[in-house]
């Protein structure tokens, strides 16, 4: 009988600011560290997630390795909330480049979104584009 296990540690900290608001009860930038290892696969996985500005503005990255055959591969990104928009972009260490944005149509709930793709990877030297329609 084999026993694969999986192992995660997390650490949530507080992140450093410069006090600019007088109203003390609103959320705080966090720090969020994460370490996982999957013995199955032998994979060896590093996570940071900072919030800079609360549902605004968030900030990430990822680090994957197999010790055992020394292949690893990054991802950087960010995403950024507006009133009715939200933007994603990530960049990997192939240099592959992905952003999507989505728009809420209405004010409404249950209003129609509009979200628009892409991606660009320099390595493979190709380019997509991608659209979609939410109704509902």
């Amino acid at each position: 009988q084999s026993l694969l296990s999986n192992y995660m540690m997390k650490y949530t900290m507080e992140a450093p600011t410069i006090e600019t608001s007088l109203d003390k009860e609103e959320e705080k930038p966090t720090s969020t560290m994460i370490a996982s290892y999957n013995s199955a696969q032998s994979l060896l996985c590093f996570n940071y997630k900072r919030v800079v500005t609360p549902k605004r503005v968030t900030l990430g990255a990822e680090l994957q390795c197999q010790p055992a055959s020394l292949e690893s591969a990054v991802m950087v990104g960010g995403e950024f909330a507006f009133t009715r928009s939200k933007v994603g972009v990530v960049v990997d260490g192939s240099g592959r480049i992905q952003s999507t944005l989505e728009t809420k149509l209405g004010r409404e709930p249950g209003s129609p979104s509009l979200t628009f793709a892409a991606e660009l990877d320099h390595g493979k030297n190709v380019m997509r584009f991608g659209y979609g329609l939410n109704i509902g």
